[in-house]
């Protein structure tokens, strides 16, 4: 009969909180008594959850950047704070747009 693995995610976030070294990665999880053999899926289970949290990250900045550029345009075009024009036309406009980038470059890093 074939033995199944199941990955434990619990050891895979803690590991992840502790922000190692992959060769650091692998002395933690000989450690903790994992299989020599499966060490490389605990491997790529990390990767899985670290990549999925910065894309996480990612798409939360380019909601908030999105939004603070709908703000800019719509504040714009109403004229609603006409001594603010100049700081909501270029300030609000170049922080939105830095902050999608941000958002982008977590999400395609």
């Amino acid at each position: 009969m074939s033995e199944t693995f199941v990955i434990d995610e619990n050891i895979c976030r803690q590991i992840l909180s502790l922000k190692l070294t992959p060769a650091a990665v692998e002395e933690e999880l000989h450690r903790k008594g994992i299989d020599p053999v499966y060490i490389g899926e605990y491997q790529k289970e990390i990767k899985r959850i670290r990549y999925a949290q910065r894309r996480t990250t990612g798409f939360v900045c380019m909601a908030a950047g999105a939004f603070l550029g709908f703000l800019s345009c719509v504040l714009t075009i109403t004229h609603a704070l006409p001594h603010m024009f100049d700081f909501i036309f270029y300030g609000l406009t170049i922080a939105a747009v830095c902050i999608v980038v941000l958002g982008l470059y977590y999400v395609f890093e």
